[in-house]
């Protein structure tokens, strides 16, 4: 049997605070546009537990703790018409495979629930670690674009793909 580092959650009011220091770590935000200041960091935490949307934002959360470890979302691309997987760890859990755990997760959700045909990931070229992570679970170089004002890479990974990857 498989062993499970994290599992996925709703955020609840419980996850503010957390939220608020994924949203202004320097570390975590350094390849996002950088850290937002506490109250927007604080709008915005409210914001992703209060309003409903069609796409899910879920809580990574340890299996033997269940501390919060950041968040993992789907979310239609600035492109209008793909839909992205995003994620943001706190540092001190970065590194030990949550990251690529908590995308499995999404990914499987994505083709087995969802019946999405593709999913896309947008990074920052810089962030080789979170270029290896798209990279490792099945996940393929599109193309390069200009962006917030820095090079960006697009992954992409098709339902045809990732079933192929699981048999």
């Amino acid at each position: 049997l498989p062993i499970y580092l994290c599992y996925l959650s709703d955020l609840t009011l419980a996850d503010v605070s957390n939220l608020v220091r994924l949203y202004t770590n320097d570390t975590t935000r350094k390849y996002l546009g950088g850290p937002l200041e506490v109250s927007l960091a604080q709008t915005r935490a409210h914001t992703d537990i209060n309003t409903p949307s069609k796409l899910p934002i879920w809580a990574i959360r340890s299996s033997t703790d269940h501390n919060f470890l950041g968040i993992i979302s789907l979310d239609t691309h600035h492109d209008g018409s793909d839909i992205e997987v995003s994620y943001e760890l706190l540092p001190e859990y970065m590194g030990y495979g949550y990251a690529t755990q908590a995308l499995e997760f999404v990914l499987n959700y994505s083709f087995n629930e969802l019946n999405l045909k593709k999913v896309i990931a947008e990074t920052q070229t810089q962030n080789k670690a979170s270029i290896k992570l798209l990279e490792r679970v099945g996940m393929v170089f599109e193309k390069s674009v200009e962006r917030f004002g820095s090079n960006q890479s697009i992954f992409f990974i098709t339902n045809h793909q990732y079933i192929d990857k699981h048999k």
